[in-house]
């Protein structure tokens, strides 16, 4: 880890007993390439660089979990909204779905009825056509010529 620590004097005392100022110090860090963190912070002149290169990666850490955060956030709420309009998409196919249902199975129920009605047709029609064939029987047997059996 690289720091560029720029220091620029603002002379902001802490207090009437302190004696030594902090100083207003610009930290920028790159966590990748063309991602920079800028940040502005009151820092002592006299700590330790190797406390303060700790504080500052401590800083800059925080800083990129948030922004992993928000990120992840970000997924979430775009595959949350890539769901409800999946949602929405199949709710619609189902709707299409029952409606086709319903079409045939009334059109099925008038097929039934079309062929319970043909077939009654065809079981009277049968009844008329045996009825004439017994008619056609009787009428030949009856003009018959009588047969002599002695």
């Amino acid at each position: 880890m690289s720091f560029h620590v720029v220091e620029t004097s603002s002379g902001i005392p802490q207090s009437d007993n302190q004696v030594g100022e902090k100083k207003s110090v610009l930290v920028q860090y790159e966590l990748e390439p063309g991602f920079t963190i800028h940040m502005r912070h009151n820092i002592d002149p006299a700590t330790d660089p190797q406390k303060l290169k700790q504080i500052i990666a401590n800083r800059v850490s925080a800083h990129k979990s948030r922004w992993k955060k928000l990120q992840y956030v970000k997924t979430l709420v775009k595959g949350s909204m890539e769901l409800q309009m999946a949602v929405n998409v199949m709710r619609a196919k189902v709707k299409i779905a029952i409606e086709e249902k319903q079409r045939l199975e009334n059109e099925k129920k008038q097929l039934k009825e079309a062929i319970s009605a043909r077939l009654q047709d065809y079981l009277n029609n049968d009844g008329i056509t045996n009825m004439y064939k017994a008619e056609i029987q009787r009428l030949k047997k009856s003009m018959a010529p009588p047969t002599s059996s002695t």
